[in-house]
């Protein structure tokens, strides 16, 4: 791992993990109401959300930085693979919610 580590870097992972939990979770819940709600929970907070000033952390510090993010990350992966119809509808639009946030905060998408 390289010395130092960029935090745009960090949220983009984190925002490509969220969707992609949103995506299993929205394709394992046959509702179309999931679906909209899921994909309007991303628009709106990919909206809302701000961009984050690129800034460097040390390797060991990485871990610190996105340590809620991977206990969201985990809660989702149990809710996907274990999860009922409800949890499923749950997940799919906390997980879109996340996905649309991290992405803005990584500054992927048309600059405002």
């Amino acid at each position: 791992m390289p010395p130092r580590v960029s935090v745009c870097m960090l949220q983009a992972q984190l925002g490509t993990a969220y969707g992609l939990l949103a995506f299993i979770a929205v394709v394992r819940s046959p509702s179309l109401v999931t679906l909209l709600a899921a994909a309007s929970a991303m628009l709106v907070s990919y909206l809302t959300a701000r961009t984050v000033p690129d800034a460097f952390v040390s390797a060991n510090a990485v871990l610190g930085v996105c340590a809620i993010g991977l206990v969201v990350i985990c809660i989702g992966i149990v809710a996907d693979v274990a999860g009922g119809p409800q949890a499923l509808e749950s997940a799919a639009i906390v997980m879109a919610y996340c996905a649309g946030n991290r992405i803005r905060a990584a500054g992927i998408g048309p600059a405002r």
